[in-house]
């Protein structure tokens, strides 16, 4: 067993000091703010934490049949970004150059304000009340259990008794979520569910850097969406660690320059602002560099999958789904970055040659696997993008979409037709040469298409723009749209968690700044990104209190 100094290296922990007089400290702080933007403000990330508990609400009659006789069932659960939110933890240090430390966790678990994260009390009281066993697990120190068991009942999650929440042992001896989970199993329980923020809440990783991880998602990839379900952390974890070897050992400079040195390791023809490349730094890493990204889209896909099968689905007349393209079925990065946010090619060429280059971007894990199973079941599909139909250069009508259907079939998506890929050009009212999504839904649902007026049972997307939100009246770049609708994620709509993408940030930002953010200055874009980080409220009371004698 490892002892209490092993805290020190945990994702919620340092041995940095609490200040450090550096700025490179300052510089690592920051490079959470986009990542905090999107969980502490999108209806994107609310929207993930329904689609999760829904398809475990699902399927929660089923799995109680596969307990072994003897054995009484049992879900295992994370806590902290799992069902309470704890981003302000780390968002209270941006802009200074203060660290983590094992005072400050401490000090955090006994004091702090938080919600619940969405559809986690309710899916848990349901299963309780189905008889099955929960668990509590967490890396928290085990002086704060008796806080913690409080702060869990206060918020509505059933805890029958001390022992259903397993915090470090007694010293704070640390012990591996997977010893943890053994424990519970030896107690005679049979876990049906696991849940978590972390790939170490779901099973006993392969220690290694990206791709030994990204290979054992792989190899699990079956269990996402049934017996596993893992949680979007895009402000910290275990992942940090598997981009660069022995980075553990590395000071917060050397940490922070291996981050820079990630995210600029794509040639970028225009020029990007500096507070933006450093605010996105986290964002960028978590959807390029971390296997927990792949885990989260293989099991939307898995979600997706089990929905195809669905009768109510299965047997409709004319049946058809709506996929997204770009951070739904293609890779995001590393193009998000080029042009960035309210940047333009200087002429078509050069966006053209863009677009070309997104020909070595690989397919979103799952996507493929759930298309061709949506093909072989007889759905159409529809690839609706926001993508042009040309770029502009002379003489190239239509390059774009050609070019997006060689992308496609290259990827061996199925069914890649001119008739199935509407971009932003097709069926848009008269005199507008370009028009919003439901322009091209409305299309497929009315009969435009073909003269068959299309069924369409599931919108796969990474914004809610995705979904048909506006035919109901809803706003898609609104948090509340996701709570008037929390019934339909992971049964009709399903999404792919992209905190780089621009489309929610210009939205969003514009909506707090009263004004499109892109004729402001990149100062001004930057301060209002940093305007919207929560900050801990108890944080100057920690500081009083790490002044006195009482953290001496």
């Amino acid at each position: 067993m490892k002892v209490l100094a092993a805290l020190l290296l945990s994702p919620l922990l340092s041995s940095q000091p609490l200040f450090a007089n550096s700025f490179d400290q300052k510089a690592l702080n920051n490079e959470v703010i986009i990542a905090a933007n999107w969980q502490q403000h999108s209806g994107e990330y609310c929207a993930y934490f329904y689609q999760s508990f829904n398809g475990a609400t699902d399927q929660l009659e089923a799995l109680l049949t596969k307990a072994p006789e003897g054995k009484k069932p049992a879900i295992i659960t994370d806590i902290d970004d799992t069902l309470i939110s704890g981003t302000r933890y780390f968002t209270s240090m941006v802009d200074t150059h203060e660290s983590r430390s094992i005072e400050r966790s401490r000090f955090w678990w006994n004091h702090q304000e938080t919600k619940a994260l969405p559809g986690s009390v309710e899916f848990l009281q349901r299963a309780n009340s189905m008889g099955i066993e929960i668990f509590y697990i967490s890396g928290r120190f085990n002086d704060v259990k008796t806080i913690t068991i409080n702060k869990l009942k206060q918020l509505g999650y059933p805890v029958n008794g001390e022992s259903h929440v397993i915090l470090q042992a007694e010293k704070n001896i640390t012990l591996s979520k997977e010893d943890k989970r053994q424990h519970i199993i030896k107690a005679g329980y049979y876990p049906i569910m696991l849940f978590g923020d972390q790939l170490d809440d779901l099973g006993e990783v392969v220690k290694g850097l990206y791709p030994e991880k990204k290979k054992w998602v792989s190899q699990h990839q079956d269990k996402l969406g049934s017996q596993w379900f893992i949680l979007p952390n895009t402000v910290y974890g275990f992942w940090e660690e598997a981009i660069s070897k022995d980075y553990r050992t590395l000071s917060p400079a050397e940490k922070h320059r291996v981050r820079i040195r990630q995210v600029n390791d794509t040639e970028l023809p225009v020029p990007i602002p500096e507070s933006y490349r450093q605010h996105i730094i986290m964002a960028d890493l978590w959807v390029r560099k971390s296997a927990d990204f792949n885990a989260t889209a293989i099991q939307t896909y898995n979600l997706a999958s089990k929905a195809l099968e669905a009768p109510e689905n299965r047997y409709a007349t004319d049946r058809a789904i709506i996929v997204d393209i770009d951070g739904t079925l293609i890779d995001y990065p590393p193009n998000h970055l080029i042009p960035p946010l309210c940047k333009a090619f200087p002429e078509p060429e050069e966006k053209m040659r863009n677009y070309e280059k997104q020909l070595q971007s690989t397919s979103i894990p799952g996507a493929r696997e759930f298309l061709n199973k949506a093909a072989a079941l007889g759905y159409e599909i529809f690839y609706l993008t926001a993508r042009e139909h040309s770029s502009g250069r002379p003489g190239h009508k239509g390059d774009v979409e050609n070019f997006t259907l060689k992308q496609l079939a290259a990827n061996g998506f199925p069914k890649v037709t001119q008739t199935n890929l509407l971009n932003r050009s097709k069926y848009c009212p008269v005199n507008k040469k370009s028009c919003d999504k439901e322009h091209q839904r409305k299309a497929i649902m009315s009969g435009r298409i073909n003269g068959k007026k299309y069924d369409v049972r599931l919108f796969v997307g990474d914004l809610l723009d995705d979904f048909d939100l506006k035919e109901q009246g809803l706003s898609p770049f609104d948090r509340v749209s996701v709570e008037k609708t929390k019934n339909l994620y992971g049964r009709k709509y399903f999404i792919i968690p992209n905190p780089v993408n621009k489309t929610w940030m210009r939205q969003y930002y514009s909506q707090i700044a009263g004004k499109d953010i892109c004729q402001l200055s990149d100062q001004e874009r930057s301060d209002i990104r940093r305007s919207l980080i929560e900050d801990w409220p108890e944080k100057d009371l920690y500081k009083a209190a790490q002044a006195s004698t009482s953290f001496q």
